[in-house]
């Protein structure tokens, strides 16, 4: 008989968090419990976001993990500027980084709209106008290669790959607040 896999074992498995010896004992104790236990939610931590931004500017790191997050079948469709009739969903890149459970969301990841209403599979641009363009041409720069060269594959592959990367920090305009954001975006790579 094949063994179950807990499918809750896997959401520690993120790369993000810090996790104390103690945490991974209580942890494992919940999980061989037979029987069941009540879980104590007073000992959580009261934040539902991403650990808080850490100024990075100029450290090496290490690329923990990364995730290409499709959108919501819910989501509407965007009309792209040009009018053109390739609507299209925007798609997140999630980077991972080893230092203090930093994160980063790089925009510009999309899928388009088949005529059957299903996805095309994800695609970035080639041009180097959004921040996951801009970060397939660093890795086009560090790999010596044609930027139009490079599949989505290789790219995620090599992100996956935990490389290590020098951060450069720069400063975006959040479209949510409308606010300055400063980023701990991927200088280059090492």
């Amino acid at each position: 008989m094949e063994e179950e896999k807990n499918e809750f074992e896997e959401l520690n498995n993120t790369g993000t968090e810090t996790t104390t010896e103690q945490e991974i004992q209580d942890t494992e104790s919940l999980v061989s419990n037979q029987e069941g236990q009540e879980f104590d939610f007073t000992n959580m931590p009261d934040n539902v976001k991403a650990p808080e931004r850490i100024d990075l500017n100029g450290k090496e790191i290490t690329i923990t993990d990364v995730k290409l997050i499709l959108p919501p079948k819910s989501e509407q469709w965007t009309i792209p500027k040009n009018k053109s009739p390739n609507v299209y969903k925007p798609c997140k890149l999630k980077v991972f980084y080893s230092e203090g459970g930093q994160q980063e969301y790089y925009s510009g990841s999309k899928v388009f709209k088949n005529d059957d209403g299903t996805y095309t599979l994800p695609t970035i641009h080639t041009d180097r106008k959004s921040q996951a363009s801009e970060l397939l041409g660093k890795y086009a720069d560090f790999k010596k290669k044609d930027i139009k060269e490079i599949s989505l594959k290789e790219f995620l592959g090599f992100l996956a790959s935990k490389p290590k990367a020098m951060i450069e920090a720069q400063e975006f305009n959040n479209p949510n607040t409308n606010q300055p954001v400063k980023k701990n975006m991927i200088g280059k790579f090492l």
